[in-house]
């Protein structure tokens, strides 16, 4: 799949300060791991469901200045979750997430994009397995199932911390939340970041949050 711009959005807005061990969920390129591996020394696991996503993940990290610390595994996180050894600090997911959505002819399209093989029940009980007491979870997702998400992982406890709330444009309306979730209790803090201005440029605060990642800011 295309890299696009609100994973590139998600993986420059993860703080992953003090975790010593990542998981992310859902692989594809690896460009989330990526973007990590430039900000921490922690050790990142990635698993992917789509063998030939591992062949790309695995070529991109191993062809990446931080190969002795980025690891990809073939597996659905179903299996990996209950065969792992060990809990993260920080774990991410820009997980499939479309409900009740028509599918796409293309079946990689279809795994990638809309929950048919990992739903966001399942998701939240693997990361409720493999995270750890002190650890953050950090999810992409849209409105919609964000909110739903949210049921979802309060049931594990796990709660909302802080949420950022994507717009194309100022007047548009939001197109992705990424929220940041751990095992405390607590009043939730939300933010906007708008990726353009009205006249088509990208915002101060858009590139601001990109330029270690994009050439061209």
């Amino acid at each position: 799949m295309k890299v696009c711009t609100d994973s590139c959005i998600f993986g420059a807005y993860i703080d992953p300060e003090g975790a010593q061990t990542i998981l992310d969920i859902g692989s594809g390129t690896g460009l989330l791991s990526l973007m990590l591996a430039q900000k921490t020394n922690a050790e990142i696991d990635a698993v992917e469901i789509d063998a030939d996503a591992v062949l790309q993940s695995e070529e991109n990290f191993k062809n990446s200045p931080w190969n002795n610390r980025l690891h990809i595994f073939s597996s659905s996180i179903q299996n990996f979750s209950t065969e792992a050894t060990k809990k993260y600090d920080l774990i991410i997911s820009n997980p499939p997430f479309f409900i009740n959505h028509l599918l796409s002819p293309n079946p990689k399209l279809n795994k990638a994009i809309h929950n048919t093989t990992l739903s966001l029940k399942e998701l939240s009980e693997c990361v409720s397995r493999l995270l750890s007491p002190e650890g953050k979870f950090y999810v992409l997702l849209p409105p919609y199932e964000a909110s739903v998400f949210e049921e979802s992982l309060k049931e594990l406890k796990l709660f909302l911390q802080h949420r950022l709330e994507v717009k194309d444009k100022s007047e548009g309306k939001i197109i992705r939340v990424i929220d940041c979730y751990n095992n405390t209790p607590a009043t939730s803090s939300h933010r906007s970041l708008i990726i353009k201005n009205s006249e088509g440029q990208y915002t101060t605060e858009f590139s601001e949050l990109l330029r270690p990642y994009y050439l061209f800011l």
